[in-house]
């Protein structure tokens, strides 16, 4: 090897020392002067940093913070809900009647004329209505023969009472 001046060098940005205990030192920002050498190679040191520091720990259970549960009792709900109401992300798969009835809230807004942006006549909310109940017509048509009892249970009465809204809404002046 040369010893030439070096173009970089290479600095231990860890949080802990090797026994594990908090570093004394402040991390000080990368200077922009820096060459893109410099700079990759303190980036390449704090990416190791996080390989060699303890996980944090959730303080309910003792897991480490983003670790999947321990597995759920028997008898329990295989999903968590989140804070907002609904269920966890990836807690499992997607439910049809549930999208169904998702949609037929939105065209239910629509023909009520809750919850539209000013500015929005009631032709154009006639318009969204009747584009989502086209949506699930097409999707009873689409989805035929493959549907449990209560996913038709719920696409019929969804169909038949946001039909009746319409004609009681476009009867009554809307568009």
């Amino acid at each position: 090897m040369s010893e030439s001046k070096k173009s970089f060098t290479v600095k231990d940005r860890r949080h802990f020392t090797p026994e594990g205990q908090v570093r004394e030192e402040p991390e000080k920002p990368v200077d922009a002067g820096e060459s893109s050498g410099e700079a990759s190679s303190t980036a390449a040191a704090a990416g190791a940093d996080h390989e060699l520091s303890p996980p944090a720990t959730d303080p309910e259970d003792d897991r480490p913070v983003g670790s999947a549960p321990a597995e759920a009792p028997p008898g329990s709900s295989s999903t968590t809900p989140d804070p907002g109401g609904g269920e966890a992300a990836g807690a499992g798969p997607a439910d049809f009647g549930q999208f169904l009835l998702s949609l037929g809230a939105q065209a239910g807004m629509l023909l009520s004329g809750q919850g539209l942006p000013e500015g929005t006549d009631a032709g154009e909310a006639l318009a969204g209505a009747r584009s989502i109940i086209s949506i699930l017509e097409m999707l009873k048509g689409k989805t035929e023969g493959r549907r449990t009892d209560q996913e038709d249970e719920v696409l019929e009465g969804l169909l038949y009472q946001l039909r009746m809204a319409y004609v009681e809404r476009s009867r009554a002046g809307g568009s």
